[in-house]
């Protein structure tokens, strides 16, 4: 029996923004592309002078600037939706059928979190979609194989999100990740065999790689129980990120300079 109140959004997407108005621009706009019944989208504005928003958002906010996953937390607090979808300015939906056909995979299967690739555009413009990520391998190594769903590919609910402590502002770059790791701890996420979004490569992710090494080892120390095995294996895996991306950095560079 209907109880005559409006149902809440299937979805919440979720745009933080700080000075990026043509990055934002694309962001909207790949979003009215979509099927956008049950969807709202919140902004959390950071500009200065704040952006001029279109009628299309839903709910806004103009913060301080205080780091990204301060906007993120905040945005998250005024979300209203089941499920939320973190796309940042610059971050686009993949293709005009996006939305509609996760409504339909999460309705079907309605689980706590979910996740699908990613497109990234490199910085010489090179396009590559992220291969699927392994769950059960990547859980039974720590969580540390070096893959792991972006944000911008992913589905949580929005209660569960708030209840696990939403984004922990003391990772200055991996908050979102800390925060999946939490959300693993709850329950298994379905994989959505499809690409949400693209982003561009060249976050502080990337450029501050050693940084987010650290983050990511001290999320994972911080957030799963792990012992044993399962812990000589996250040390070792984490060491040889740290190779990895010491000598692709490193062949990068030399390559940048000639």
């Amino acid at each position: 029996m209907s109880s005559g109140q409006p149902a809440s959004p299937w979805l919440s997407i979720i745009t933080v923004v700080k000075d990026d108005a043509d990055g934002f621009a694309r962001t909207v706009a790949s979003i009215d592309s979509q099927d956008t019944d049950g969807v709202e989208h919140v902004v959390v504005d950071s500009s200065r002078p704040p952006l001029d928003l279109p009628s299309s958002v839903a709910t806004q906010s103009w913060v301080e600037p205080a780091g990204i996953y301060s906007a993120m937390n905040t945005a998250l607090s005024l979300a209203s939706g089941d499920y939320v979808l973190f796309l940042n300015a610059g971050d686009t939906l993949h293709d005009p059928a996006v939305l509609a056909r996760v409504r339909a995979l999460l309705s079907a299967r309605q689980p706590t979190w979910a996740f699908g690739e990613v497109e990234i555009v490199e910085r010489g413009g090179t396009r590559t979609v992220t291969p699927r990520w392994d769950y059960a391998r990547e859980q039974a190594g720590g969580f540390s194989g070096g893959h792991f769903p972006p944000h911008q590919g992913t589905f949580a609910s929005r209660e569960t999100l708030i209840t696990v402590g939403g984004f922990d502002t003391s990772y200055a770059i991996t908050a979102d990740y800390a925060a999946f790791l939490r959300l693993s701890q709850v329950s298994d996420p379905l994989y959505l065999d499809l690409v949400i979004a693209t982003f561009v490569e060249g976050g502080v992710s990337t450029t501050r790689w050693r940084d987010s090494l650290a983050e990511f080892h001290r999320a994972r120390r911080n957030n799963l129980a792990l012992h044993g095995t399962a812990s000589l294996r996250e040390y070792a895996n984490t060491g040889r990120q740290f190779l990895r991306m010491a000598a692709y950095r490193g062949v990068w560079a030399k390559v940048a300079k000639r």
